[in-house]
């Protein structure tokens, strides 16, 4: 099933002392530009890339190489997060039609090589990308570590995840380009070819504009245009709690499909519900998935909402004003840990100052062992925090939780007089 991105189209405008001052938007598609200058502009800047529009567990995007060798040609941009979920990005500059017609195949042929592939492959590829371009000879797992923090006793959680991700063909397939034009009709001739792989694909436009001509930087303004939903990729949310009765609402595009269940032992509840508390139980213990189901309970009496996604659950405040938007405050992770949503693209569609997001990471960082406010991207954490770190603290952290909801319901409610 197909459904479109909201295009936003608009022209950047610079506010400089009073002034204000047109972009001036850069035609990627003339030859002075590559894919080539593309590829590196996205291996650089992943965050470049609106993968958290789509689904939070293939974040954060880490990169692991560029022209990555393949028996069906080479992948423009590989991605992997610290839960083992692969990113496959396809540039293109659309200077003529073949290349409109082709692309989307192309990168369908990816992923089916990806999904032949084993770990020991993968890990083969990054090593050899990382001589040649980095020298050393660091591995995948030693690749990821560098920019997660992943401590080195889930190297096995993390290998089982990246082959059960391979074996199944759950990617992320991104064709990124300067103007894109792809028919929905084109998307669906391809995909009909592909039933077994668990893929998402979707469409990022990409806008550049000049910001500053002297010293060469650019403001890029990405847009999610079209992209792809299965059914095993629906959005799952469990209202109740795991003690009594549940109700599970599927939200597809054929509409939204109501399970009412008993909790009776081992009965089935979600597939996603299911895996993640399964995965949970391996990589901790009992007491922290009784802390879990408790996080779940407490922040559903807050009234906000549970969205399950490809590696855990991500907890969300609904916009008050019923826009739609919701808000990501944590999300909770099926290898024990937790994580501040990335949250600086509501916080820019619902125009609220992102220092409120500043200030919880901040405070809620000052409340774990070894977690300090990323000084880069100070809306999140510099690396995930063990969730039994966070149980010791959890009272002073939904407190926290609690101000931070009150802050952004008042912020709203003024923007909306």
């Amino acid at each position: 099933m197909i459904s479109r991105g909201d295009r936003r189209n608009g022209q950047p405008i610079l506010i400089l002392n009073g002034k204000s001052n047109r972009l001036e938007r850069i035609p990627l598609g003339e030859k002075t530009f590559k894919e080539e200058w593309m590829q590196s502009l996205i291996h650089d800047n992943p965050d470049i890339l609106p993968i958290s529009e789509i689904d939070i567990g293939f974040t954060p995007a880490i990169p692991i190489g560029k022209e990555i060798s393949t028996n069906v040609g080479s992948i423009d941009n590989l991605f992997i997060s610290p839960d083992g979920y692969l990113t496959i990005v396809e540039t293109k500059l659309w200077r003529n039609p073949e290349a409109r017609r082709e692309v989307v195949g192309q990168i369908l042929d990816y992923a089916k090589e990806l999904n032949r592939w084993s770990f020991t492959d993968l890990n083969k590829s990054v090593i050899s990308y990382n001589q040649k371009y980095h020298h050393n000879s660091d591995g995948l797992f030693a690749t990821v570590r560098k920019f997660s923090g992943l401590d080195e006793v889930e190297e096995s959680s993390f290998i089982d995840n990246v082959s059960r991700n391979l074996r199944r063909g759950r990617f992320l397939l991104l064709i990124v380009g300067d103007g894109i034009r792809e028919s929905v009709e084109d998307m669906v001739e391809y995909l009909t070819k592909t039933p077994q792989l668990h893929f998402t694909l979707a469409l990022v436009e990409l806008q550049v504009y000049e910001f500053n001509q002297a010293d060469k930087s650019l403001i890029v303004v990405s847009q999610l245009i079209t992209r792809t939903k299965e059914i095993t990729r629906a959005i799952v949310r469990i209202e109740g709690n795991y003690s009594g009765d549940l109700k599970v609402n599927i939200d597809t595009d054929l509409g939204t499909e109501i399970i009412k269940q008993q909790n009776q032992g081992n009965r089935r509840l979600t597939i996603t519900a299911e895996d993640f508390f399964e995965e949970l139980a391996k990589n901790t213990d009992k007491e922290t998935v009784d802390f879990v189901q408790q996080i779940i309970k407490d922040s559903e009496d807050l009234g906000l909402c549970i969205e399950w996604n490809s590696s855990g659950f991500g907890i969300k405040l609904p916009d008050p004003q019923g826009s739609g938007e919701k808000i990501g405050i944590v999300n909770v992770k099926k290898n024990g840990t937790v994580f501040p949503c990335y949250s600086e693209g509501q916080f820019e569609r619902l125009q609220l100052p992102m220092e409120l997001s500043h200030r919880f990471a901040d405070d809620t960082a000052k409340l774990l062992p070894g977690i300090i406010q990323n000084p880069d991207k100070r809306y999140v954490w510099n690396k995930h925090s063990p969730i039994g770190d966070l149980k010791k603290a959890y009272p002073k952290f939904m407190d926290i939780v609690k101000k931070y909801i009150s802050d952004i319901s008042n912020e709203i409610h003024k923007n909306n007089g």
